[in-house]
């Protein structure tokens, strides 16, 4: 999981080289390269998600040996983190997303099988159902566009890496309580992430039934069109995301042959009287 505050990206859990179930927490600042520890979480957890709140960084459910419900606020200033609440029933593989001052929860998985389940909330407490996904997804890629959160693709059943991807947009409007699909992206995909640059969504790379892909799309919320727009240098799956003014930062993850230490910069490029990744 990666958050950002301020100028600073933070890198929460997760898991090492081994597969082990990590509490590391690093802090990246990207104007000057500089990389370290930073603190650690209350309790490890990988399939977690992140969301920066009123200056802290909160984490949302997860797995260790079990699927769990903590919630967890990480404070940038002193490196400490709390158990700050409880999600009303475990949850990993989610994604979430800030919308109009509220915290939303999407999809996952409960230790049996994915979940249609959307929850808001006001932060770390206070979490109801919202809406129904048409599909009930794990591992989404998640972006927030003009107060409407986007999910994008995600696994629908067996292995994490092998199973059964979707090709599914679907769209969820916090201030309506709705859920809906907004289009279909080119192929299946898994733990890709999403960005969002300048006003645009960004998907990058994610785990396809034919493995890795270094695909950077684009999806257009106002005309429902995916375009391909870059390439990663290389293709990885189920990194972290974080943006910082105009760049986005892909960090870790998976590659084809075991798990990656590398941080990945996307920024858009003008050319002509369009714009691309590169």
């Amino acid at each position: 999981m990666a958050a950002a505050v301020g100028g600073a990206v933070f890198v929460l859990g997760g898991l090492d080289a081994a597969g082990v179930t990590i509490s590391d927490v690093v802090r990246i600042i990207p104007a000057v390269g500089a990389v370290a520890r930073a603190g650690t979480l209350a309790e490890p957890t990988h399939g977690a998600a992140a969301v920066t709140v009123g200056g802290r960084i909160v984490v949302f459910g997860g797995a260790a040996a079990t699927v769990h419900t903590a919630v967890q606020s990480y404070d940038p200033a002193t490196g400490v983190t709390t158990v700050a609440g409880s999600l009303p029933g475990p949850r990993a593989d989610l994604a979430a997303a800030a919308a109009d001052g509220r915290v939303v929860l999407l999809g996952g998985f409960d230790g049996s099988g994915p979940l249609s389940s959307v929850l808001i909330g006001a932060g770390t407490t206070g979490f109801r159902t919202l809406a129904r996904l048409p599909q009930a997804v794990r591992y989404p890629a998640v972006a927030v566009s003009g107060g409407e959160v986007y999910l994008f693709g995600g696994l629908l059943s067996g292995g994490e890496y092998t199973g059964t991807f979707t090709p599914l947009i679907q769209q969820v409007d916090p201030a309506t309580g709705t859920a809906r699909i907004a289009g279909r992206l080119p192929y299946p995909v898994a733990h890709a992430k999403a960005v969002v640059l300048d006003g645009q969504i960004l998907i990058l790379g994610g785990s396809t039934p034919r493995g890795p892909t270094s695909d950077i799309l684009r999806f257009d919320p106002a005309r429902r069109v995916v375009t391909s727009v870059g390439r990663l240098p290389a293709p990885s799956t189920d990194g972290a995301v974080a943006a910082v003014g105009n760049a986005g930062y892909l960090i870790g993850g998976l590659s084809a042959t075991g798990p990656l230490d590398q941080i990945v910069v996307i920024k858009l490029r003008p050319i002509g009287p369009a714009s691309r990744a590169g």
